[in-house]
């Protein structure tokens, strides 16, 4: 990327050495380990992911690694919790709730932990939020039952769209959520391989992804598999706010998207391919994309993989690995760089449409913090 004095720009760049400080701030903060392993031990533990917009995608993301002999866990954004809380928890088995926020004032958010506290028998609260400040976090500390992890202060991103807020977030995440297999399985050491490789991504793809960003299409299209749909679920936003909207973004699965959702692909849609690590997943997965090109309806294809030898004959070819000699084993971090094409594509079509990235919303119909939500009364209490 050419340099340019904006936040978006140097947020997204700045993943990489962002996460690298994340990780220490973990292993530095013994307080949630603690905290974690006096909950993890309850029988029948149900866990619930939750938060709004972008926040709420990365329990979609992760919801898997936390299930275990014990414990159930789930997804849910605190727009349906604050809702629809008792007719999505068993309020009667033991509840961990982690609640993610950048900011950490959105009203539903505080909300969801008040209702948790009003109706559960036993419930427990981790927050991981990049804003000491925020509400959350002030009201989280304050709960015998409660723990908040604060990321590094870089995480706050000051533009509109959520980049290392989401990624850092996704990290914090992955580690705490079976932090002990993780010491023991490589995956926390294979983090410092992800972010040198990440960094190349962004370097080596920025000019044919502005390239690409320059195209006139209206449509965008990410497409995953598994963790990976909760990534393609965030990926579609990404470009969706960055466009003020110009730019209509879709998601869905590999093998969802044949039923129904394929009849969005016309001749100014650009597809992306999120490609699985896992053998058996990628063969579904390269199916539906013979059939994509076989048809030669959209404007442009790009391919994400995890090895270059699941590569096709795509318009732009993004590996998320750079040692091609020695193929790496796959982590849970894997998820982090996923994400980053559609930042930049999103960042870059911001500017193509003469938009600011940072506040790309010409009638401020988006903005950092929602605005408008009004919380009523618990009905329940």
């Amino acid at each position: 990327m050419k340099k340019k004095y904006v936040h978006t720009q140097k947020e997204i760049e700045g993943q990489p050495d962002l996460w690298i400080e994340t990780r220490q701030l973990i292993r530095e903060n013994s307080d949630v380990i603690d905290f974690l392993h006096s909950v993890y031990n309850k029988e029948h533990l149900n866990v619930v992911l939750t938060g709004a917009g972008s926040s709420a995608f990365i329990g979609e993301a992760v919801e898997h690694l936390f299930e275990g002999q014990q414990t159930s866990a789930r997804a849910l954004p605190t727009t349906t919790l604050v809702t629809h809380f008792s007719d999505y928890i068993d309020t009667s088995a033991p509840l961990l709730l982690i609640s993610f926020a950048r900011s950490g004032n959105s009203p539903e958010s505080i909300a969801t932990v008040d209702i948790a506290e009003s109706r559960c028998e036993d419930v427990h609260h981790l927050a991981i939020t990049c804003n000491e400040s925020g509400r959350l976090a002030q009201k989280i500390q304050q709960l015998e039952n409660g723990c908040a992890f604060v990321l590094p202060p870089a995480s706050e991103d000051r533009g509109l769209a959520m980049t290392g807020s989401f990624t850092s977030m996704v990290l914090s995440a992955v580690y705490f959520s079976k932090f002990e297999q993780r010491k023991n399985n490589g995956t926390v050491d294979s983090l410092p391989r992800i972010a040198e490789d990440s960094s190349h991504i962004i370097n080596t793809a920025a000019d044919p992804l502005k390239s690409i960003s320059a195209q006139p299409f209206n449509r965008i299209v990410f497409l995953g598999s598994g963790p990976l749909l909760g990534i393609a679920r965030e990926s579609h936003l990404k470009v969706q706010e960055l466009s003020d909207g110009e730019v209509v973004g879709k998601f869905d699965s590999f093998l969802g998207f044949r039923h129904g959702p394929k009849a969005v692909v016309d001749g100014k849609t650009i597809l992306v391919f999120l490609f699985s690590s896992d053998k058996h997943v990628f063969r579904y997965e390269k199916d539906l994309v013979e059939q994509i090109l076989y048809e030669d309806t959209a404007m442009t294809c790009i391919g994400v993989f995890h090895n270059p030898r699941q590569a096709e004959v795509f318009d732009l070819d993004l590996n998320i690995t750079i040692r091609q000699e020695e193929q790496p084993e796959p982590s849970d971090y894997d998820l982090l760089p996923y994400v980053l094409p559609a930042q930049m594509i999103g960042y870059y079509k911001s500017l193509d449409l003469g938009l600011e990235p940072d506040a790309p919303s010409k009638n401020n119909a988006i903005s950092r913090v929602v605005k408008g939500v009004t919380i009523y009364p618990d009905s329940e209490e």
